[in-house]
C-alpha cells in the first residue's frame, strides 16, 4: 500500500478491505503488486493501480416493537438495529436526543438503552438520566418534557464520522411521579376494585395497568423497563389473577406477576417494600420463578379447585392488625401454600375439604428485615374481590399493610 512494505504471497489475486480514514468520507487507494523469483529479485517496476473508494452512510431502525410507545410512567425503553454497507467494522456508534435537546453518543455495543427523567417529580423541563442496565448509567439527555409529548431521535454514524437519517419515536408521553406508591393493576376484572378500596386508605398513588388491550401495555423486557420504574418509588402494590398474557418478544404465556418476579426481587434489594396479592390455576408450575420471590416451598396439586368456606373469617388472620377477612359464597380464587421457613403466616384459609386436601392452609405471608424488625414484603395468595362479607376489612388489610407496616 505505500511501495515500501510488502507482503508475500504465492496466490495471483486476493481481495482487499480498505479502510477510509477517520474524519473522511473517500479516499484514493495507492495498491502496488511486484513478482519475485527463486532467486529472490524482486521486479523492479511493481505494477501499480489507484482504486478510489467513497464510504456509504450506515442505516439504523427503531425497533417499534419493542420500544416504549404512547405513554411512559417514568421509564420509555429504546430499541433499535443498525447496519453500514461497507461492514459491520466501519460502524462506529450512536446518537440519541430529545426534542431540541443535545444529541449522547452511544457506544456501538449497546441495542437498546432505558430513559428515565433526573427528577421524577418534574412537570416542566428536565434533564434525563440513560441506562444500559439498571446499574450502569451512559449519561445524560436534555429537553425532556414531563407530563408533555416527546419525540425521540436516534441515528448512526460510521470511522468517516458519516450519519445515518435519523429514526423517531414520536408523541411519547412522559408521565412524573406524585407518590411514594406504585400500584400494578393486573386483575382485569377487577381492577377498579382494587383502586376504589386504595382509595379509601391513600390519598395518592400512581398506577399503571398492564392487562389493558390483552396485556399490550406490558413492557417487553420487564427488566430494565419496569425494574427502573419500580426503583423510584418507596412502595408497590402489585395484584394479579390467574391470566396468562402472550410475551412479543419471548413468545411466551406468563401471568403478570410470573413477568414481574425479576423485578419485584431488584426492588426488594434495593430497599422496596411488596405488598402482592395473587391466585393461580393451581397448582403453580414447578419450573415457575415465583416460588423464590413469594417465600413459597410448593403448592399441593389436590388444591385445585378448593373453595372457601363462607364465613366472616374464610380468612383467619394469624397476626394482630391483620383483619379477619369472610366471603359470602364458595369462591376458588384462592391458591393455598406451603411457606418457606424464614417467614411470618398472617392468613389461613377455611377451606371445604371434600377431596380429601391435607395440605397446607397458608394463603398469607409476611417476611420482615432481621436487622429491625420491619415488614418489607406481604403475599397473600387470595383475590381481595370475593372477601365480601365485609369490604371495610378489606379496607383495613390495605391500610395496615401500606401505612402500618410499610411505615418505616
Amino acid at each position: 500500500l505505500d511501495n515500501q512494505n510488502w507482503s508475500f504471497t504465492t496466490k495471483t489475486d486476493s481481495t482487499f478491505i480498505f479502510q477510509i480514514t477517520t474524519g473522511q468520507d473517500t479516499a484514493d487507494i495507492q495498491l502496488w503488486v511486484r513478482a519475485i523469483d527463486n532467486l529472490d529479485i524482486k521486479d523492479p517496476t511493481p505494477a501499480k493501480v489507484t482504486v478510489p473508494i467513497k464510504n456509504t452512510p450506515p442505516n439504523i431502525e427503531i425497533n417499534k416493537n419493542l420500544s416504549t410507545a404512547d405513554t411512559a410512567l417514568l421509564v420509555a425503553s429504546i430499541f433499535w438495529e443498525a447496519d453500514d454497507p461497507d461492514g459491520a467494522e466501519n460502524l462506529k456508534g450512536f446518537e440519541i436526543k430529545i426534542n431540541d435537546g443535545d444529541w449522547l453518543k452511544l457506544p456501538k455495543k449497546l441495542d437498546n438503552v432505558s430513559i428515565t427523567p433526573s427528577d421524577p417529580t418534574s412537570t416542566s423541563i428536565t434533564t434525563a438520566n440513560v441506562y444500559s442496565t439498571i446499574d450502569e448509567q451512559v449519561g445524560t439527555l436534555t429537553d425532556l418534557r414531563m407530563e408533555d409529548t416527546n419525540y425521540i431521535y436516534m441515528r448512526s454514524y460510521d470511522l468517516s464520522d458519516s450519519y445515518s437519517e435519523w429514526d423517531t419515536v414520536k408523541s411519547l408521553f412522559f408521565k412524573g411521579k406524585k407518590s411514594d406508591l406504585l400500584v400494578v393493576g393486573g386483575d382485569r376484572d377487577r381492577n377498579k376494585f382494587y383502586t376504589d378500596r386504595l382509595s379509601n386508605v391513600v390519598s395518592t398513588y400512581d398506577y399503571v395497568d398492564y392487562t389493558a388491550n390483552d396485556g399490550a401495555n406490558q413492557p417487553t423486557f420487564w427488566n430494565p423497563t419496569f425494574t427502573l420504574m419500580a426503583l423510584q418509588y418507596d412502595k408497590l402494590f402489585i395484584y394479579s389473577d390467574k391470566t396468562s398474557y402472550l410475551n412479543g418478544n419471548t413468545g411466551q404465556q406468563n401471568l403478570i406477576l410470573e413477568s414481574a418476579a425479576g423485578s419485584i426481587d431488584d426492588f426488594i434489594k434495593n430497599g422496596g417494600k411488596a405488598f402482592i396479592i395473587g391466585y393461580f390455576e393451581n397448582p403453580l408450575d414447578n419450573q415457575s420463578n415465583l416460588f423464590e420471590v413469594l417465600n413459597i416451598q410448593s403448592i399441593d396439586s389436590l388444591s385445585k379447585g378448593l373453595f372457601l368456606k363462607p364465613s366472616a373469617n374464610s380468612l383467619t388472620a394469624q397476626e394482630s392488625g391483620y383483619p379477619d377477612l369472610g366471603t359470602r359464597t364458595f369462591p376458588d380464587a384462592v391458591s393455598p401454600f406451603l411457606k418457606q421457613t424464614n417467614v411470618i403466616s398472617i392468613y389461613e384459609g377455611q377451606f371445604d375439604v371434600t377431596n380429601g386436601y391435607t395440605g397446607s392452609n397458608t394463603v398469607g405471608i409476611k417476611k420482615i428485615n432481621e436487622s429491625n424488625g420491619k415488614t418489607y414484603q406481604v403475599f397473600v395468595s387470595a383475590s381481595m374481590a370475593i372477601m365480601d362479607h365485609n369490604y371495610s376489612k378489606v379496607d383495613s388489610l390495605f391500610n395496615h399493610v401500606i401505612n402500618t407496616e410499610f411505615n418505616w
